[in-house]
């Protein structure tokens, strides 16, 4: 019997090279292949690659976006977060393809080898490691973002203040004086 999955290809992702993991996979064609336990672990196993992968970018971009929050680039903030999204799209594609696995008992699962298993449990443990570092980094972002926010607000509530006393004094001082341009007060 033959079954429909899906192939991830690979394809590179720009990013500067001190943080360049080099490639990304895309989504490729569904393509026909064996339903066999081996290919199946088979798949597993290039399906939590591919996540493993994926979360390494996404932990690149999210220190870099760390550093735009800092500097406070948000044009280089919003490429950030763009590079982010397409990442977080190839994510949920494997996602939806590794809840077919879900259900399976892992221990009923038939291996090429015990090594390749050890590996695939590894780098679950990493995935799980990573997304749980993730999470952490993007509220810290968060949380500073907010922070910048409320200091921007303050800074224009005042600057508004400073204005409207401003204007207030600039009426008075028209009002003490004439036509003649002298002061009423004596």
């Amino acid at each position: 019997m033959k079954m429909k999955s899906r192939r991830y290809i690979l394809a590179p992702i720009f990013l500067p090279p001190e943080r360049t993991v080099p490639f990304v996979f895309a989504k490729a064609t569904s393509m026909a292949t064996p339903s066999t336990p081996i290919h199946n672990t088979e798949r597993l196993f290039e399906l939590i690659e591919t996540k493993l992968h994926l979360l390494e970018e996404m932990q690149a971009l999210t220190i870099e976006q760390a550093d735009q929050v800092a500097q406070h680039d948000m044009t280089a903030l919003m490429v950030v977060l763009s590079r982010k999204q397409s990442l977080m799209e190839s994510l949920q594609a494997v996602q939806m393809e590794l809840i077919s696995y879900r259900d399976e008992d892992p221990d009923a699962r038939d291996w090429s080898s015990p090594d390749k298993r050890t590996r695939c449990k590894a780098m679950v443990e990493r995935s799980d490691q990573l997304l749980s570092a993730l999470i952490v980094q993007e509220n810290r972002c968060l949380d500073s973002m907010n922070l910048k926010r409320d200091a921007v607000l303050t800074q224009l509530q005042q600057n508004v203040a400073a204005s409207q006393l401003q204007a207030a004094y600039g009426s008075a001082d028209s009002l003490d004086q004439t036509e003649d341009g002298f002061s009423l007060e004596g």
